[in-house]
């Protein structure tokens, strides 16, 4: 069997599992599919799960800032100047090797608008799913090198 093939019934399992224990915790678990996919998105393994990561929180603390400073200017009707200046911001702050993944700000500003700015439970539930990344991308490695050998 080939590595792909190993990490994709690794991600099968662990998204299963997800799927279920989400629901039990009270995670949103479409949210943690983002994060997941943002794992693999990255470029996975360690400089992955640390640049999904921190581009998902980043992309949260955006999303909620466009959400505050638009309804404070909501009898103007000017949000869409905010959802402006903050998407600059999000794809600026690349500048940081950090935070040089710039579609992961998006994935957890998007993630975050989903769920009506609800942080405290997006926040998590990204971290779940690059959790389930990471752990389906080195699970389906350990196996494949195990039989390998």
């Amino acid at each position: 069997m080939d590595l792909f093939t190993l990490i994709a019934i690794s991600v099968g399992i662990y998204s299963g599992l997800w799927g279920f224990l989400s629901v039990k915790i009270g995670l949103i678990t479409w949210v943690g599919f983002i994060g997941c996919t943002s794992y693999f998105a990255s470029g996975g393994k360690r400089i992955g799960f640390k640049k999904s990561l921190f581009a998902n929180i980043t992309g949260v603390f955006w999303a909620v800032c466009i959400i505050f400073f638009s309804t404070k200017a909501l009898p103007f009707n000017i949000g869409y100047i905010f959802t402006g200046i903050f998407s600059f911001v999000m794809c600026y702050q690349a500048r940081f090797k950090a935070l040089d993944f710039i579609p992961g700000a998006f994935l957890g500003a998007c993630s975050t608008f989903g769920v009506n700015g609800d942080f405290k439970i997006v926040i998590p539930s990204l971290i779940c799913g690059a959790i389930i990344g990471f752990a389906s991308d080195y699970t389906g490695e350990f196996i494949y090198k195990t039989i390998k050998k």
